[in-house]
């Protein structure tokens, strides 16, 4: 596009230059404001590469300058394609996606309360789980119109906010069975928190690094300080640490790559020395012998994965086992419902829940792959490594290797905190995604 010389000054704006001229009357053709700088920016680079260029041919600045100009075409036009690409964008695939999975979770939740009333048994509230996943696609709209960038202008703010509610549940909360799991889902909300922090403190070397492992290790205690547990807090800091190791392959603290390993050679070595150091108490040292004894022993012991082992052996390729399921995992709706699945619907069912999972962890993770935007990039992985680590979590458990600690699978799982947690970390995928095309490489 070229335009002719009236064309070429631009509009008359007193005090600008005339590139100036040019980058207002182009960007004033973008609705996205939040876009506006990021083209003004790559543009005005441009011209001034364009205009160096041409001087370096003989021609003189303003003449230069003004050539320079008229080759990016007429403002308007060119405006309105900036206009085009550089906007929000919703991605329709993943929210058909998560509208599936959810409809999904639904329906076998509708199913295993209905199985449950009619062994006698007192079954969850449908309507509850219904109103849950309710007020949870409200949450992810809610953060979907959030700007995710708010994250990482308000790590840590937002990370002393959850420390306080944290500690007024270790001081306040009562203690039920050794520990207080009711609270622990949410203790995941770190994970976005973190990825801010990680993107405020880069390019500070290794004290911007020191400062984050800092902040890593005391979220660390104050987990196991307030649920009296190891698991969630463990899980959680496996999240922590391959966002750390992203961050550091990345060169965001210009440190040693193989800092990587060491990092996770303590990482491995933390929970050894906890161990042997008595960090457990003796009902713990008994649940951890038994997880590491062989499955006829766990099924001996245990009654729940007795059950499980039992019902996994008689399923079938496809169609019900015959074991009354309802009868035999009392909380299927909450921590069973991939046992559920392959003993009433079949070992393909199984796996196709298994890939759904899979598409949402390997969505997260292809996003965060794709990004040109490094604070987008890091909650994205998080969003994807706290999917990829519950899920995991959850078939173990589901498997007859239960760590005795609070799980959930995502868009399926009954009750208000799985359901936050699911939407919550979609929403974010969800906002990175609409921005993807607006908020440029930082």
């Amino acid at each position: 596009m070229e335009m002719s010389e009236h064309k070429n000054n631009g509009p008359d704006m007193s005090g600008q230059s005339p590139d100036e001229a040019y980058l207002t009357a182009l960007t004033s053709q973008i609705r996205c404001r939040k876009a506006r700088p990021l083209v003004e920016e790559e543009l005005k680079a441009h011209i001034q590469d364009q205009k160096d260029a041409l001087m370096a041919d003989g021609m003189e600045e303003n003449a230069a300058l003004k050539e320079s100009i008229r080759q990016m075409g007429d403002p308007v036009e060119v405006g309105v394609e900036m206009d085009r690409i550089h906007r929000p964008r919703l991605d329709w695939k993943f929210l058909i996606f998560v509208g599936i999975l959810s409809l999904a979770g639904l329906l076998l939740q509708l199913q295993m309360t209905g199985l449950m009333a009619q062994a006698g048994y007192q079954a969850p509230s449908f309507s509850r789980q219904l109103a849950c996943t309710c007020i949870g696609l409200a949450a992810m709209a809610a953060v979907y119109f959030l700007d995710y960038t708010f994250i990482g202008k308000h790590a840590s703010c937002l990370w002393a906010a959850l420390t306080v509610f944290f500690i007024g549940t270790a001081l306040t909360a009562p203690t039920v069975n050794g520990s207080r799991s009711y609270t622990q889902l949410f203790f995941y909300l770190y994970v976005p928190v973190f990825a801010g922090l990680l993107y405020r403190f880069r390019n500070r070397g290794i004290s911007g690094l020191s400062k984050c492992l800092a902040l890593f290790v005391l979220t660390l205690f104050l987990g196991i300080r307030a649920f009296g547990s190891f698991n969630t807090p463990f899980f959680c800091s496996l999240a922590f640490l391959v966002m750390v190791t992203a961050g550091i392959l990345k060169g965001w603290f210009q440190v040693p790559k193989k800092a990587v390993f060491l990092l996770w050679a303590v990482w491995i070595a933390f929970p050894l020395l906890f161990v042997c150091l008595g960090g457990l108490s003796a009902y713990q040292m008994d649940r951890l012998r038994l997880l590491l004894s062989s499955p006829s022993r766990r099924a001996e012991y245990d009654y729940v994965t007795g059950n499980i082992l039992e019902l996994l052996s008689s399923s079938r390729l496809a169609g019900n086992a015959g074991l009354p399921a309802q009868e035999m995992l009392p909380s299927m709706s909450a921590d069973y419902i991939f046992t559920f699945v392959i003993s009433c619907y079949g070992l393909l069912a199984g796996a196709a829940l298994i890939l759904a999972l899979l598409a949402l962890v390997l969505k997260a993770l292809r996003l965060s792959s794709r990004l040109t935007n490094q604070l987008g990039r890091m909650i994205s992985l998080g969003c994807g490594c706290v999917f990829a680590i519950e899920t995991v979590h959850y078939l173990l458990a589901n498997c007859g290797f239960s760590l005795m600690a609070q799980t959930y699978l995502p868009f399926f799982s009954y009750g208000l905190r799985a359901a936050l947690l699911t939407y919550v970390f979609s929403g974010l995928l969800l906002s990175v995604y609409r921005y993807k095309d607006v908020v440029g490489e930082n």
